[in-house]
């Protein structure tokens, strides 16, 4: 009997010590709860409050600046101050919250050295610098806010990557919720920035020259013309000279592919390039200046007007740029409605309209070779641009609209400066074919007129990608609209070309490219032949596999076209889907199968 006592005894307290235990770990669990709570309230109030610091620069509110900045380094030493004390020691004992503790501690002593190191020099600087001021009289940019962030961007940039060190070596494995959440939100911010400051820290000396910090630089800007489609844009015929010193821009000269004809320049190849690319575009391809945008291949289009230039009048330039209507049309958005001589008013609303299809129904049948639509289109575009030199126009709103733009792959740079070319190749401006797939693995479906008409103000696309990781494949499909209409009628828009093929003059006759990345085999092709098989085409650009089909798209038709790609073997960067800009927006679907394709496969 004293025997079974005994046993029970020791059992009662075992099974007491063990509920004390439990409930000591609930209690400590709950406790550790409500101070990480705390602690994440503080740390998300921090990032929330970060949030708002764009728009306070943006009104140039230094007091709200400072008023902030002072708040966020409240909140990040509270809640470093909160991961101390004996109950975040005997946290750190205990098996499943030790892990909580110890990635708590990191996230607030991180988050707190970043923001003492890192926002004082930048509130000093946006204090100094009018970074919302940066349109200056007579068109340009101001750059001595740049220059002044030269010399505090070193310690911004190593705040911010020694702070992605410690967010990147934080093991989420096991951890709660209400630790991950806060984590999660400053890791999201750490990534997007540390990059980004460490790019611009690399090339603003770059950027700085390029903007005549230097020196003047002078550049060739080329205006594509997407009703008559090419394949980063549009014809090139019009473009401008323009002078950049200082920050401070000058139109010099404008020009047009007449003036080529004009001193017998046209007709002579500009460039010497492989058999293994003429071989992909009409022999007209290196011989006019307005299908040198054949190529989806910028940097070779800049070449070729280079040495157009160079050998009519001696010209050299420090940089080729490109922008379409559309671009202009998103300017527009930031600097409003402008007076033009004819006494008519461009909007973002009718900019496209006017330049790409009014402006052929009003000119079009001058019988001039549409030299009166190209003075129109300089007309406009010099109207545009002195009031873009009058520097009255919100500079973060006009940077909002440029990126905008090159988001819809409109805007093409290249520099003869092998620093500024490394930078716009690195951010994806430079509008060329990747020589191998390190950094992404490019696909592309392009499109260039053949009818010699101005129809493709009227086309809408649509792209489509669909993936299979196992087998390394990427379908691309292209669904094409032609929405022209019957009150269409110049001469100077419809399909010159149309009636030696026996099409209706408002059928879209389309050279339709399917690009391939290095070391990939494009598989099956829609259409196989084309529609007029004798002018497929096949070759290679800079390593990449290139087929060109001709397809016909009559009036109110839609088709779609489609290629697929086996990928080689070995590691592949990201997923780059490039297609032809149009007049309007071409909305991109990839497929969720591709998922593994846009962060890249390893091998």
């Amino acid at each position: 009997m004293r025997r079974r006592t005994i046993v029970a005894n020791i059992i009662g307290w075992t099974v007491g010590a063990l509920g004390f235990a439990v409930f000591g770990a609930t209690a400590l669990l709950l406790a550790f709860g409500h101070q990480s709570g705390l602690v994440r309230t503080d740390l998300l109030g921090a990032q929330a409050k970060l949030s708002f610091v764009p728009q306070i620069v943006a009104n140039r509110d230094i007091n709200g600046l400072n008023q902030v900045a002072g708040e966020v380094l409240d909140l990040t030493r509270r809640a470093d101050a909160g991961t101390t004390g004996p109950l975040w020691d005997l946290a750190s004992a205990v098996p499943l919250v030790r892990e909580n503790t110890e990635a708590v501690r990191q996230l607030t002593g991180m988050t707190l050295d970043l923001t003492q190191r890192a926002l004082p020099p930048t509130v000093s600087l946006l204090s100094a610098s009018d970074f919302s001021s940066l349109a200056v009289e007579g068109g340009g940019i101001n750059l001595e806010p740049f220059r002044q962030a030269e010399g505090a961007l070193p310690e911004i940039t190593s705040a911010f990557t020694d702070a992605k060190v410690v967010t990147d070596g934080i093991d989420r494995d096991g951890l709660l919720p209400l630790v991950t959440e806060p984590l999660d939100e400053i890791a999201t911010i750490v990534d997007q920035a540390a990059p980004s400051l460490a790019l611009v820290q690399k090339y603003l000396p770059s950027l700085l020259a390029a903007a005549g910090g230097d020196g003047p630089r002078t550049y060739l800007v080329v205006f594509q013309n997407n009703a008559e489609i090419r394949a980063t844009g549009g014809n090139p015929a019009a473009s401008s000279v323009m002078v950049v010193d200082n920050g401070r821009i000058q139109l010099k000269e404008q020009s047009d592919s007449m003036a080529f004809y004009a001193a017998g320049q046209a007709g002579r190849s500009a460039l010497d390039l492989p058999e293994s690319t003429l071989a992909l575009y009409p022999d007209t391809f290196t011989r006019y200046s307005q299908d040198f945008t054949f190529t989806p291949d910028f940097p070779t289009t800049a070449r070729l007007f280079e040495s157009l230039w160079n050998r009519t009048d001696g010209s050299r330039f420090d940089g080729v740029m490109s922008i379409d209507p559309v671009v202009l049309s998103h300017m527009l958005e930031v600097l409003g409605p402008v007076d033009l001589p004819s006494g008519e008013q461009i909007t973002a609303e009718n900019a496209v309209q006017l330049l790409l299809s009014d402006a052929y129904q009003r000119f079009g049948d001058a019988g001039d070779n549409g030299r009166s639509s190209d003075v129109y289109f300089a007309q406009v575009s010099s109207t545009v641009f002195s009031r873009l030199a009058s520097g009255q126009w919100n500079p973060i709103a006009m940077f909002d609209q440029l990126t905008r733009s090159a988001q819809e792959q409109r805007i093409n740079l290249w520099f003869a400066d092998q620093q500024a070319q490394a930078l716009v190749t690195e951010v994806g401006l430079d509008g060329g074919l990747r020589a191998d797939n390190a950094v992404s693995t490019q696909l592309g479906i392009y499109l260039n007129d053949f009818s010699i008409g101005k129809l493709e103000y009227h086309l809408s696309t649509e792209i489509f990608a669909t993936c299979n990781a196992a087998d390394r494949t990427v379908n691309v499909s292209m669904t094409m609209h032609n929405g022209i209409t019957d009150d269409i009628t110049n001469a100077y828009t419809l399909g010159f070309r149309n009636s030696s093929y026996g099409l209706p003059p408002r059928t879209m006759m389309l050279n339709t490219l399917f690009f391939a990345p290095p070391g990939a085999t494009i598989t099956a092709m829609d259409p196989a032949d084309g529609d007029i098989p004798s002018l497929a085409r096949s070759g290679s650009e800079n390593g990449n596999t290139g087929e060109s089909r001709l397809v016909t798209l009559g009036q109110g038709e839609s088709r779609t076209v489609s290629y697929s790609v086996q990928l080689p073997g070995g590691p592949l960067g990201s997923l780059d889907l490039r297609h032809t800009p149009t007049a309007g927006d071409t909305p991109v679907t990839i497929d969720p199968s591709c998922d593994p394709f846009l962060t890249g496969l390893s091998g």
